[in-house]
């Protein structure tokens, strides 16, 4: 009987944390920028991307969590398609939203204290579009292992009763 391998032990599951990892630090890097950016602006778009990035954070801790816990299930990778699914678009979103409030801005004028904000602004942009582009590609990698792999429930392996009960004998010091 061939043992199923669950999406997380998988070449492409393996990759697939790569991708996850890239995202949570990305999501963090917006987060810090955007968190400063709330000092002085409080516009939606920076409202959104902030509100994006601390729910990528718990989202994918918690999805990781649920489909590692479920990994002998068949259905342990609906968990993150969803959410990817769901983070992608949003990031898509955040992205899009940034690039047209950032990008009307001239970066030629300076603060009062010489400083140029326009570099934390491309940086969060930038980093928005990794968090968009690494949730596709996880996606992407988990709908792949669900056409290729042809996930299965994971059969616990039979052990006789007899095993069983030599095993509590010797435990017990009886034998």
């Amino acid at each position: 009987m061939e043992r199923m391998q669950s999406f997380h032990s998988h070449p492409l599951g393996r990759v697939g944390w790569v991708a996850r990892a890239v995202q949570v630090l990305s999501a963090i890097v917006v987060l810090g920028i955007i968190a400063w950016a709330t000092r002085d602006t409080k516009t939606v778009t920076v409202i959104f991307t902030l509100v994006i990035a601390v729910l990528t954070l718990v989202v994918v801790a918690c999805s990781t969590s649920i489909s590692c816990i479920a990994r002998r299930n068949k259905w342990h990778i609906l968990v993150l398609i969803l959410t990817d699914a769901a983070l992608s678009y949003l990031w898509l979103t955040s992205f899009v939203f940034l690039a047209l409030d950032f990008n009307r801005i001239s970066c030629r004028v300076i603060r009062w204290n010489g400083e140029t904000v326009c570099s934390r602004k491309y940086t969060a942009e930038a980093f928005a579009f990794i968090a968009f582009f690494t949730t596709l590609m996880g996606l992407t990698l988990e709908v792949f292992y669900v056409y290729y792999a042809r996930p299965r429930a994971i059969q616990k392996e039979e052990v006789p009763h007899e095993h069983h009960l030599a095993r509590n004998l010797d435990e017990a010091g009886l034998m």
